[in-house]
């Protein structure tokens, strides 16, 4: 799945997402810029896009497929990789709702961030062999190492 393909699906399913909300005209519709993108009402600075690889955005979109059949409110505050993992932050919500993320945020770390296959989490992956921990790969991970030394 592409950035632009999720951006899109969470389009679809009207998702508030890191605070960033769609301009609508009257009827409803999405209000598009001249390269025929959603043009945003109001933006946060602490908000931003997906902090992380293209590799979790088939868990991301799977996360959310099984969040809205749900009591989930649809509102999501950050999605962002940390120490290796994803994190998928949203405001309170039901046990059920915070089990589903935590089953996704664990599986993250089974899942390269780059490609999406298999992988496990590295703790070597800064400058130098320093510590810096990604959940790749052992391809991408070589490649980074390599880049990296």
């Amino acid at each position: 799945m592409t950035e632009q393909e999720l951006n899109q699906y969470l389009i679809d399913i009207d998702l508030k997402i890191l605070c960033l909300y769609y301009k609508k005209d009257a009827e409803g519709n999405l209000v598009l810029d001249a390269n025929g993108n959603p043009i945003n009402e109001y933006y946060q600075a602490t908000a931003g896009m997906m902090e992380c690889g293209e590799g979790w955005y088939q868990l991301i979109h799977d996360l959310l497929e099984e969040l809205i059949k749900t009591d989930w409110d649809k509102d999501i505050h950050q999605v962002k990789e940390k120490f290796g993992g994803l994190r998928f932050y949203i405001g309170g919500a039901s046990e059920v709702v915070h089990d589903i993320i935590h089953k996704y945020e664990e599986l993250s770390y089974e899942t390269c961030d780059v490609c999406g296959e298999a992988g496990e989490l590295r703790k070597d992956t800064g400058w130098h062999g320093g510590r810096w921990y990604k959940t790749m790969c052992d391809k991408h991970y070589q490649e980074l190492k390599e880049e990296r030394k």
